[in-house]
């Protein structure tokens, strides 16, 4: 294998040698804007910090859209409960919780609906003493969505 001196590497003509050298330099100064506009000034870090504690408004409405979705779990529901969302501990930190009780023909369920920054993030099922407190009221506008969305057929 032959190596060339390095003289015959180097291009032959300044300009070219310039030319590069100038491709180069603005490759890095636009590599360098680029990571500059995350880095210094416009990242995650400058943006204002989101509230996990935002009291959900209209958060009838909104469990309303968020069970339509996904009705099937409720589908065939006759008696139905909500209570309003209270500021509980959830894990190390606190969060909005409201619950949920449903009643079908020949099952109950009590589902636990937590909000993040005024919207739900999560629809579980609750544990025995997560909703032992709860404030339920009849919540009969769910049941007649329910029913509603069980008779279509798609």
């Amino acid at each position: 294998m032959r190596t060339l001196p390095v003289q015959d590497a180097m291009p032959t003509r300044p300009a070219q040698a310039g030319g590069l050298r100038r491709a180069r330099i603005a490759a890095a100064f636009a590599a360098l804007a680029v990571a500059g506009c995350t880095s210094f000034g416009g990242g995650q870090a400058d943006q204002a910090k989101i509230d996990p504690n935002i009291a959900p408004a209209n958060y009838k409405a909104m469990i309303m859209s968020f069970l339509q979705t996904d009705p099937t779990a409720l589908i065939g529901v006759r008696e139905a409960a909500l209570s309003a969302p209270e500021l509980r501990p959830f894990g190390t930190e606190s969060r909005y919780v409201s619950c949920l009780r449903a009643h079908g023909p020949d099952w109950s369920k009590e589902k636990m609906i937590i909000f993040f920054a005024g919207a739900i993030n999560q629809y579980v099922d609750a544990t025995s003493d997560a909703c032992a407190k709860a404030a339920y009221q009849p919540f009969p506008e769910i049941v007649t969505l329910l029913n509603q969305l069980g008779g279509k057929k798609k």
